[in-house]
């Protein structure tokens, strides 16, 4: 994921792998955990509750950058800068993989379809 083996496993490699990508952005790094856990489980209440599966990881990354942008507004003016040029990367990075990944694959929509055709059996 994200062109790399040195994926984090727990919260503290999590920092590490952050600092190891992004020095100089401390601050940003407990928000944007933040956006990325509320992000994860907002899209899992909608498969589990409303059975709307995702079609692509990048969902998950681009709400991610729609808290962040939002709570921006939020923090003090210096953290606000910081948060929103942590979402700014993450959006134009996000932007760039996407373009190579290629469109998102119809297997969540049709397995989606198959579980409501199976509902109404």
């Amino acid at each position: 994921m994200f062109g790399t083996s040195y994926v984090p496993n727990s919260i503290w490699q999590f920092y590490a792998w952050m600092y190891a990508f992004l020095p100089g952005f401390c601050d940003f790094y407990t928000v944007g955990l933040a956006g990325i856990c509320w992000a994860m489980w907002l899209a899992r209440n909608r498969a589990t509750f409303e059975r709307k599966w995702i079609n692509t990881p990048f969902e998950i990354v681009f709400t991610t950058y729609a808290f962040l942008n939002y709570w921006a507004g939020l923090q003090k003016p210096v953290m606000m800068e910081v948060v929103k040029k942590g979402a700014e990367m993450l959006k134009e990075n996000a932007s760039q993989m996407l373009l190579l990944c290629g469109p998102p694959m119809p297997e969540a929509t049709e397995q989606a379809n198959e579980e409501e055709d199976r509902e109404k059996l």
